[in-house]
């Protein structure tokens, strides 16, 4: 038949047969677990009524245009493990189109050094594998080590919601998942791009906090620090360091500053930086410094930048490492610079 529709009372289009529904209502729906971030529906746990069980929260999903439900807590044994390794079994749901059924099972990982969750099958009209937690089954003993939740929760029209670190299965460019973090709160969207697959198209909650560290130091000092993620590769980062101690640090070593994420190689990037040296109660100048120079912070690739400040030393030289750090002085470091997101190394 060249053409035909359905769904309809009459003709061809009476026959809405489990092909015909997911040609149709897969395009418009995402596959996951019913429910918002938080939720525990078809969450898995260690089993609190079988040794070497895990068991499945009741709830729902939609898996490829079908509906499965669990009523009640479902309980799943471990395969049995006599291997000296440690294994990653996969707990999923398996939808059995041809025979018109889906079920919870654990698909077996193999035993080794670093084990990795086995692949799952999905095949539209044939086996649709949706998976929910990855366990990590103990060495030598069918127990379980760890549970890692890889649920997707998809309620209306929102973006779907990850758990954990975890984004969508199978995904296709212009995928779109809401991640919260459940250690630090943070929250972000991420997006699929064909030239690249995931990654963090921007933070839409709080600024995240970090400590920065020094390449070098001469005693005490206070570091605070804040970031976040502006799009897929660009991160805005702030950075204050003070002098608690009483003595001038250098010269001698030039100082450099940790980064919260790794920059790009290949490229020079800069951000700005500022010596703010105003400390009254040590004496003009403090510790041979001005009460304020400016400069710039130069990336190259790695997890840290060096900040350069107008010499006066010898003004023949306009600029150098900043290598001397007085009693009470701040160094303030701010601005964006392009991550190494995507692993690109020196490209």
């Amino acid at each position: 038949m060249a053409e035909t529709s359905w769904p309809s009372s009459q003709g061809d289009g009476q026959r809405v047969d489990p092909a015909r529904w997911q040609s149709l209502i897969t395009p418009g729906t995402v596959t996951g677990v019913i429910g918002r971030w938080g939720d525990s529906a078809l969450s898995v746990s260690v089993s609190t009524s079988q040794a070497g069980a895990v068991d499945i929260s009741p709830g729902r999903a939609f898996v490829r245009g079908v509906v499965y439900q669990a009523d009640a807590p479902v309980t799943l044994a471990l395969n049995t493990q006599t291997e000296p390794l440690p294994r990653i079994d996969l707990v999923v749901i398996e939808l059995d189109i041809p025979n018109s059924k889906a079920s919870a099972r654990i698909l077996k990982g193999q035993p080794a050094p670093a084990p990795v969750a086995p692949g799952v099958r999905q095949t539209d009209g044939g086996i649709w594998q949706y998976p929910l937690a990855q366990i990590t089954v103990r060495r030598s003993q069918t127990a379980v080590e760890s549970i890692r939740d890889v649920r997707t929760l998809v309620d209306g029209g929102r973006p779907p919601a990850v758990a954990t670190t975890n984004v969508p299965t199978n995904p296709v460019p212009g995928d779109l998942a809401y991640y919260r973090s459940e250690n630090t709160g943070a929250e972000e969207l991420h997006m699929y791009a064909a030239n690249g697959g995931w990654s963090i198209a921007g933070s839409i909650g709080k600024a995240r906090p970090y400590t920065p560290q020094l390449t070098w130091s001469g005693g005490s000092y206070n570091a605070k620090g804040m970031y976040q993620w502006l799009s897929s590769n660009t991160m805005h980062v702030t950075a204050n360091i003070t002098n608690t101690g009483n003595t001038v640090w250098g010269p001698g070593n030039a100082i450099g500053v940790s980064l919260p994420t790794k920059a790009r190689g290949g490229l020079w990037q800069v951000l700005t930086c500022s010596l703010l040296n105003n400390n009254q109660g040590a004496g003009q100048p403090n510790g041979g410094v001005p009460n304020y120079q400016i400069g710039t912070a130069f990336i190259v690739g790695g997890s840290t930048c060096q900040p350069v400040l107008q010499t006066i030393w010898d003004n023949s030289e306009g600029g150098d490492w900043w290598e001397r750090f007085p009693p009470g002085a701040t160094m303030i470091i701010s601005g964006a610079y392009s991550a190494d997101y995507f692993y690109e190394g020196n490209a």
